[in-house]
């Protein structure tokens, strides 16, 4: 029996030398999201790891701090606020130095410029410059010239300086944009850059187009939400974060003309920003998220979260400051838990980095292998897919980069891998292509030579004849006479009762089934929605009540206006003048799945004339039925936009007062159950 024991133990120590031991980690505190190719958050592997928290700087603790940069020397510039100082420490959290001021009172934003010296904004109202030993060189106050604006505030925020020593800050309660002051030339005021646009909401658009300007200010002014942070890279290009919940560019990277060159982007309500190395964009959220973008403004992972009192790694309290490294770690400045905590790029990340950037450097050839290894790991990451697409469209493997780029939802260069794809199948095909279209024409004038000489289509025209004397059939059909005729057409829906309720129903039904047929079944270069996203029901109801909005408000308006015709003959008539929606449409509906982007204008100025031709229709139905003159047809039409216009108005005012008073039922019952079970 020891024996065998024996053995068994010697068993267990040979296994565990020969079977090298593995690291474990401990899941992350947060999950890691990216978006895919129709922008819809996705979960990802981790991309960074909380791996260090700064609790200490030597031997004294941050107090409220506000800002953090790395300088030039790879050393931490801390604005330290509540101990009214600036720390100098190294990455790894060791001090290294202190520049406190008698003047330096609530030292909020910082930034090392390359030339040694240190900026600091105040937020009592003025920017210190210091040198590399700590030494105050100058003070900046706020600006004497007139363009500044004497009741204009300067409390600054937040600074950023240039290659050429021009300084960018914000300051608390000016909304006029971001201040530039010239540091070689003391006190010069160069101007306010790059002011964020007011947001207006739906109610201030309505006041707009009814009030004159001097009744809307006095009811409301509509003020510009000011930036909350900036950076700067090494191109001059500055980058503003804005913290408000309904602005539509929260994170901006703007040119030197003051454009901002980011699509529309996620981050919601950030705090901070900063940019790393390769040009990424990265930016600390009020809500405690990390976002990291490509310098195109392509979100690659969001990350983190906020801490809810756990106190667990990779939580963030109060998020105030971001910046990264040259290596790609993250420092986050927290001014609730006084701390820096660092992330750490995992091998996934690392991975990613490579790949982004060879594709940025024009390697996409080099990019493949790289690409295809993250999307084995990760399949929903487009932007894999994307640089794929790119990769064998160098490679002229127009086929797979068409796929690669459907993947990645990426129409743009869907569309130019397709232009190949087509550009060599017609090239392939032209010679059959030709010879069937010969081969076509001349068995139709074989049959139309034939059917003449011995009418063996006779009975099928018999057939037709039979079909098209059908009332309802003669009733449907009608719609093209409609379309060419709109006059007699009218004439003939009023007085010989050309048209029926039944009929016009199946014409509406058809004319539903194209709407629906558009937009969900049209090319992928044209299609207004995702790959395998149906909101079928959605259409319905809109469609239903926009169509029915329109009808009654029209009937509505005409009938306190001597109106002609009742209620059905005003419904035939609306959808009678569908009738070049309903017949062209389909046609455009085939073709936009073998045109791409270069032929777009095919399909919008066909477009066009749909829409003209239906608005055409629709004025000549109404002024026909009604007996009207042609002013009075167009004031009306006028009195139908805005009567559509208020009641669409109308019916959101109440939805939105029955949605407040249901949430109000809710929180009570809530607060009445509670209270009944803590009794």
């Amino acid at each position: 029996m020891k024996k065998k024991r024996y053995l068994f133990l010697i068993a267990i120590v040979a296994m565990t030398c020969l079977f090298p031991c593995q690291k474990v980690f401990a899941n992350e505190a947060y999950k890691t999201f990216t978006v895919d190719g129709n922008q819809y958050f996705v979960e990802s592997q981790t991309g960074y790891s909380a791996v260090k928290a700064i609790n200490r700087i030597g031997d004294t603790r941050l107090s409220s701090p506000s800002d953090m940069r790395f300088g030039k020397d790879g050393n931490l510039y801390i604005a330290d606020t509540g101990n009214r100082r600036v720390l100098v420490a190294t990455k790894e959290g060791d001090y290294l130095n202190e520049f406190t001021h008698e003047e330096l009172i609530s030292p909020v934003g910082i930034f090392p410029h390359t030339s040694g010296k240190i900026f600091v904004a105040d937020d009592a109202g003025k920017i210190f410059v210091f040198t590399e030993d700590g030494a105050l060189e100058h003070t900046f106050e706020k600006p004497t010239a007139l363009s500044f604006g004497q009741r204009n505030t300067f409390q600054p925020t937040k600074v950023v300086v240039d290659e050429r020593e021009n300084v960018y800050a914000l300051s608390r309660g000016n909304n006029n944009g971001i201040i530039m002051l010239n540091a070689n030339t003391p006190g010069e005021f160069l101007g306010y850059f790059a002011p964020n646009v007011s947001q207006l909401s739906l109610l201030t658009r309505f006041r707009r187009a009814i009030f004159s300007e001097e009744q809307l200010d006095k009811m409301i002014r509509a003020i510009p939400n000011s930036a909350e942070n900036l950076a700067i890279d090494d191109r001059g290009l500055i980058y503003t974060v804005t913290t408000t919940e309904n602005e539509k560019e929260p994170l901006k990277k703007l040119n030197l003309g003051g454009t901002n060159l980011l699509p529309p982007n996620f981050a919601f309500l950030p705090r901070s920003v900063a940019v790393g190395e390769q040009g990424n964009i990265y930016v600390l959220s009020e809500l405690g998220f990390i976002f990291e973008y490509t310098e195109e403004g392509e979100l690659l992972f969001m990350f983190a979260g906020i801490d809810e009192g756990y106190q667990r790694n990779g939580l963030l309290g109060q998020g105030v400051a971001i910046d990264v490294d040259e290596n790609n770690h993250i420092y986050t400045l927290d001014s609730q838990k006084n701390e820096i905590q660092i992330f750490q790029p995992t091998a996934f990340a690392n991975k990613v980095h490579h790949a982004l950037s060879l594709y940025q450097n024009g390697l996409y050839v080099e990019s493949n292998p790289v690409w295809e290894e993250i999307l084995d790991m990760n399949s929903q990451l487009d932007l894999a897919n994307k640089g794929l697409g790119y990769a064998f469209y160098e490679e002229e493997d127009y086929q797979n980069s068409q796929i690669a780029f459907r993947q990645a939802q990426n129409i743009e260069g869907f569309s130019d891998a397709y232009w190949e794809v087509r550009n060599l199948w017609i090239k392939d095909n032209i010679v059959t292509m030709v010879i069937g279209v010969g081969i076509f024409g001349l068995v139709l004038l074989s049959i139309k030579w034939l059917d003449k000489k011995s009418a063996i289509f006779l009975s099928i025209k018999k057939g037709k004849e039979k079909v098209l004397r059908l009332t309802l059939v003669k009733q449907i059909v009608y719609i093209f006479y409609f379309m060419k005729h709109p006059i007699d057409g009218a004439y003939g829906l009023k007085k010989e009762n050309k048209t029926s309720g039944f009929a016009a129903l199946i014409l509406l039904f058809m004319t539903l089934l194209v709407y629906i047929s558009e937009k969900y079944f049209s090319g992928f270069i044209f299609k207004r929605v995702a790959d395998g996203r149906f909101m079928v029901a959605q259409d319905l109801m809109l469609f239903f009540a926009l169509f029915s909005s329109v009808i009654i408000c029209t009937y509505l308006v005409v009938t306190i206006n001597d109106a002609e015709i009742n209620s059905l003959q005003m419904y035939q008539g609306f959808i009678y003048c569908l009738g070049p929606y309903l017949l062209i449409k389909p046609f455009l509906i085939v073709i936009s799945h073998v045109l791409t982007l270069n032929e777009a204008f095919i399909l919008q100025f066909t477009n066009l004339i749909i829409y003209l031709w239906v608005f055409v229709l629709i004025v000549v139905m109404i002024k026909e039925l009604n007996s009207y003159t042609v002013r009075v047809t167009i004031k009306l039409l006028f009195l139908t936009l805005f009567t559509i216009f208020i009641s669409w108005l109308t019916l959101f005012v109440i939805y939105s007062l029955a949605a407040q008073v249901g949430s109000f039922i809710v929180s009570f019952y809530g607060e009445v159950v509670a209270r009944i079970e803590n009794f």
